[in-house]
């Protein structure tokens, strides 16, 4: 397992270096980094990722595994998340256009922490209303977390770069996707490896969805770090739009 760890690290590396020294005609131009409403964009776009695919995994398997769901039951138990997302994908752009991406990206990391909180608190026996209920807050969460991020990495960047900077927003969440499922599925299989009972299942889902919980609860500080308040814009010159109107 170290080995393909190390190996791995070692090609992003000299994947790093080679990009650094490239003056055009770069994959991933590793320069927009300097503009920081980018690289903190960026970062929660990871952790959105993480957070977003990595409890993904842990959810329907905690109404298996846990409460002896199916299939087809488990995925029922999971629609309230998604109408959450609906209910506030629409309101999350309005919001953006009026406060900026900040304090929208702040309270839907803070929405998504508040509803992934009562599953590492769950056992097999805590109330389905009561979990559902923690689904439609963390839908609401996590799509009033994504929606800015996709504005917010543009702020301040030329025409020429915004390609390059939305291949590099879009590969950070998926490689945080990624990594959140990956380290969640290790952690689980960790905790619940030596589970011989239903309330040690459930302790083993608890401890993997605390690490769930750290994953968002990073990434309500850093969404300081995004564009506040959009400036309105300058009002016009009326003398010389006086004069122009004369002419």
């Amino acid at each position: 397992m170290l080995v393909p760890l190390v190996g791995g690290l070692a090609l992003v590396g000299g994947f790093t270096a080679w990009a650094l020294t490239r003056t055009s005609g770069a994959l991933v131009n590793l320069r927009l980094f300097r503009h920081r409403a980018l690289a903190s964009a960026s970062a929660l776009g990871f952790l959105s990722g993480a957070t977003l695919y990595g409890a993904m995994l842990l959810l329907p398997l905690y109404f298996q595994q846990v409460r002896g769901q199916d299939a087809l039951g488990a995925g029922m138990l999971l629609i309230p998340q998604g109408i959450g997302a609906l209910i506030a994908r629409t309101r999350a752009g309005h919001y953006t256009d009026q406060l900026g991406p900040r304090w929208v990206a702040f309270a839907g990391f803070a929405l998504a922490t508040a509803g992934t909180v009562p599953f590492a608190f769950a056992t097999a026996d805590t109330s389905k209303v009561l979990l559902m209920a923690a689904l439609v807050v963390r839908g609401i969460g996590v799509a009033t977390a994504v929606v800015p991020l996709t504005g917010a990495a543009f702020f301040g960047l030329g025409h020429r770069d915004i390609p390059d900077a939305s291949i590099i927003s879009r590969v950070a969440q998926q490689v945080g996707g990624s990594v959140g499922t990956a380290v969640l599925a290790v952690i689980l299989q960790h905790t619940t490896g030596g589970a011989r009972t239903q309330s040690a299942m459930a302790d083993g889902f608890d401890d993997a969805f605390w690490w769930s919980v750290a994953f968002t609860t990073v990434a309500v500080p850093l969404c300081l770090l995004l564009p506040g308040r959009p400036k309105p814009p300058a009002p016009a010159d009326t003398t010389e739009s006086e004069a122009v109107a004369r002419t």
